[in-house]
């Protein structure tokens, strides 16, 4: 029986790691497959103005002085600046903020995301040395700071909030340039990571997320580079159904909890507004019960119907008037999206009319009054017994 359940649960393993996707970006074509090179407020980075900028190259640098530029992490090709050159902005030169920002993606939390990187005098120990700043959250930010300053790495931004939610840094002086005579450490890419923990708020919940590289900094040996990018989703043109805010092809209760959450924190994100009336209110939870999922108010086990087993349910989950704050979902009775279950809760649910008529669309007769008393009389007595015991 052991060797069995080892067996099944190696095997669900496998299972959840086949359904896992990995986006990755090699650059290996000599494009930026889809980067585009921005200033801070998304426009395109004025190439013709600036000195500089990122191209992806597989040629072979000799910088001089007895130095190489690393090769590529995978394949031929890895982005670098273009013209080769210190970055250090002086002497009439002008010097943009570079960011190179991803194509969209959504998380589903498989993983770490990773750049390989060389180059930067900001590492992760002070990666904002010149200004004590701590990791900007508003791409904005970088108009205020266009050279001059430590800010060296990436970040995913929340597309929709235009929000900086996690930051990478590179950890060690790895310039890149191979030498014999060098530290080790230094001839190196390092692999910079946003571990899945921190990218797990942020999974699964249908937002769009893109990858900024920003290189803000002017001054010495102040540039960056970057190979290999991978990152723990699918890409951002695969669009969940309305109301299935997970992405798993189902509108579950966990969807309905969702969206209750979100109508009672004011959190206005477009997937939210489902009748597109453009604010996120109950409203929206009676289209996902009625139009989406097309069932009623009370529908706990969300087979269609709302009858005696949806009450057994909801009842056995014993988190009736619990005193327990927001720890009821849609599947334990909280059915008008306040997180309790309570007696308000029933009368969302008996007053949209639903109890016993069977499947919408579905001819049945109503039952009387009177029975659903009844029904309502041993539920609330059968939930008043379990607290006493």
């Amino acid at each position: 029986m052991k060797r069995l359940l080892g067996v099944l649960c190696f095997s669900l393993l496998l299972a959840d790691l086949a359904q896992a996707d990995t986006i990755v970006y090699g650059f290996d074509d000599g494009t930026f497959q889809g980067w585009e090179q921005v200033l801070p407020d998304g426009s395109p980075f004025p190439v013709d103005d600036s000195d500089i900028s990122w191209i992806p190259s597989s040629e072979t640098i000799d910088i001089g002085d007895g130095f190489s530029l690393l090769t590529a992490t995978s394949g031929d090709y890895r982005v670098i600046p273009d013209p080769w050159a210190t970055r250090d902005c002086l002497g009439g030169a002008f010097c943009y903020t570079q960011i190179l920002r991803s194509p969209t993606f959504q998380l589903d939390g498989s993983g770490d995301l990773t750049i390989d990187m060389i180059g930067g005098a900001a590492r992760a120990d002070v990666p904002f040395d010149s200004l004590g700043e701590e990791a900007p959250t508003d791409p904005d930010f970088f108009n205020e700071f266009k050279d001059g300053t430590g800010f060296q790495g990436f970040a995913v931004l929340d597309v929709e909030a235009n929000e900086y939610v996690a930051h990478g840094f590179s950890s060690g002086e790895n310039d890149g340039k191979a030498r014999a005579t060098d530290p080790a450490y230094r001839a190196v890419w390092d692999t910079v990571t946003i571990p899945q923990a921190d990218l797990a708020p942020f999974a699964n919940n249908g937002k769009e997320y893109r990858v900024d590289i920003f290189d803000s900094f002017s001054g010495g040996w102040g540039w960056i580079g970057f190979d290999t990018v991978t990152i723990p989703g699918t890409n951002g043109d695969v669009q969940n159904d309305p109301g299935d805010f997970d992405g798993n092809g189902l509108l579950e209760a966990a969807d309905i909890n969702a969206l209750s959450t979100a109508v009672a924190t004011g959190d206005m994100a477009s997937q939210f507004d489902l009748d597109g009336n453009g604010s996120v209110e109950d409203a929206d939870r009676t289209f996902w019960v009625n139009d989406l999922r097309n069932t009623y108010f009370g529908d706990a086990n969300l087979d269609g119907e709302f009858n005696s087993s949806d009450l057994v349910t909801v009842f056995t989950a014993g988190q009736y008037e619990d005193g327990v704050a927001d720890n009821s979902g849609w599947a334990e009775g909280d059915w008008n999206g306040d997180g309790e279950f309570d007696s308000s809760d029933f009368v969302v649910a008996f007053g949209a009319g639903g109890y016993e008529i069977g499947p919408k669309g579905a001819v049945s007769s109503v039952p009387e009054p009177n029975a659903l008393i009844m029904v309502m009389a041993g539920l609330l007595g059968m939930a008043a017994t379990r607290r006493r015991r």
